[in-house]
C-alpha cells in the first residue's frame, strides 16, 4: 500500500510532466494502432489478390460434378494444390452469372429457350510458379475437359501478364509493410524512451528522499517499486486514452462513402482489435514496467548496489 501511495504521490508532485507524458505516450500508442490497421489492411489486400483472378475451363458435353471422372479431377486438385480453389460451375449457375453481367443478351437466350453455356471448372488462387503443374494436371483429364493446349497457354500467358502487374503492386505494398514495421519499432522505442526519461527525472528530483530511505535501511524495492508502478500508470492510462481515441475513428471518418471492401476490412480489423485489446493494454503495462525498472535499476546499481 505504501508503494502504491508513494507512486501516485510522485505523479501528483509533477502534474505538468505527468500530464504531458500521458498525452505524448497516448498519441504514440494511438499512432501505433493506426500502423497496425495499415498492416492489417495491407495483408488483407495482398491475401485477396489471387482470389480476384481465375481460369475457367469448360467440361465436355454430358459431364457434371457427379461423374466419376469429374470427382477424380476435384480430388486430385485438392490433393495436389492446397492453395488453389477448384470449383464446379453448372450451366445454370454460369447463366445466372451471365444474366447478371449481360441482361440484354441473356434475354435473347431465354427467348430461344436454350442455354449455350457449358458446365465448367473454375480455378482461382493459382500461384505464379504453379502454372505448369496446373496445365499438366488438366492435360491428364482432357477426356472430360474442353482441353486446347494452345488456348490454355494463351489463357495462362494472359493470366501471367495480369499477375505480373499485380506482383509489381505487391512489391510496393511489401516495401510499405517494411516501412510500417520500422515505424512500429521506432514508436515503441520512443514510448520506452519517454517513460525512461520521466522516471529518470523523477529520480533526480527525489534523490534526497531516496538517500534518506537508503540511510534508514530501506530496501531497494521501496525505491524502484513506486517508480515501476509510476511507469505502468503512465503507459496504462495512455493506452486507455489511445484505445478510446482509436474507437472514435469510425464516427470521425466518412465510412459510408468508402468502397465496400474497405469497410469490410475496417469492420474485420475492429472485431480483431476488440478481441485483443486486453493484450494491447498488458503489452503497454509491460513496456512501462520494463522502462521504469531499467531507469530505477540504473540508479540503484550506482548507489545501493
Amino acid at each position: 500500500m505504501y508503494i502504491l501511495k508513494y507512486a501516485f504521490k510522485n505523479i501528483i508532485r509533477n502534474p505538468f510532466i505527468s500530464a504531458s507524458s500521458l498525452i505524448v505516450i497516448g498519441l504514440l500508442l494511438f499512432f501505433i494502432n493506426i500502423l497496425l490497421l495499415t498492416l492489417y489492411s495491407t495483408h488483407s489486400f495482398i491475401g485477396s489478390i489471387n482470389d480476384r483472378i481465375s481460369i475457367t475451363i469448360p467440361f465436355q458435353e454430358g459431364f457434371t460434378d457427379t461423374s466419376i471422372r469429374s470427382q477424380e479431377l476435384f480430388v486430385e486438385f485438392a490433393r495436389s494444390f492446397s492453395g488453389i480453389e477448384s470449383k464446379y460451375v453448372s450451366e445454370d449457375e454460369a447463366f445466372l452469372l451471365f444474366r447478371a453481367r449481360n441482361p440484354d443478351l441473356a434475354a435473347l437466350i431465354e427467348w430461344t429457350d436454350e442455354n449455350p453455356l457449358p458446365n465448367s471448372l473454375r480455378l482461382s488462387g493459382i500461384p505464379l510458379d504453379s502454372y505448369e503443374r496446373v496445365q499438366s494436371l488438366i492435360a491428364w483429364y482432357k477426356d472430360i475437359l474442353e482441353y486446347d493446349e494452345t488456348e490454355l497457354n494463351r489463357k495462362l500467358i494472359d493470366f501471367q501478364s495480369q499477375y505480373a502487374r499485380i506482383e509489381s503492386l505487391v512489391k510496393i505494398l511489401r516495401l510499405l509493410e517494411y516501412g510500417v514495421y520500422a515505424l512500429l519499432g521506432l514508436f515503441i522505442f520512443t514510448v520506452f524512451v519517454v517513460v525512461y526519461t520521466v522516471i529518470s527525472n523523477t529520480i533526480f528530483f527525489l534523490r534526497d528522499e531516496m538517500s534518506i530511505i537508503e540511510l534508514v535501511g530501506g530496501r531497494s524495492y521501496f525505491i524502484y517499486g513506486p517508480l515501476v508502478i509510476q511507469g505502468m500508470v503512465y503507459t496504462g492510462f495512455s493506452a486507455l486514452f489511445a484505445i478510446g481515441l482509436f474507437y472514435l475513428l469510425p464516427s470521425i471518418l466518412p465510412i459510408d462513402s468508402l468502397p465496400s471492401w474497405v469497410k469490410n476490412v475496417l469492420d474485420a480489423f475492429f472485431v480483431l482489435y476488440g478481441n485483443n485489446v486486453l493484450w494491447g493494454i498488458l503489452a503497454a503495462l509491460f513496456l512501462g514496467k520494463l522502462s521504469a525498472f531499467l531507469a530505477s535499476w540504473r540508479y540503484i546499481h550506482k548507489t545501493i548496489g
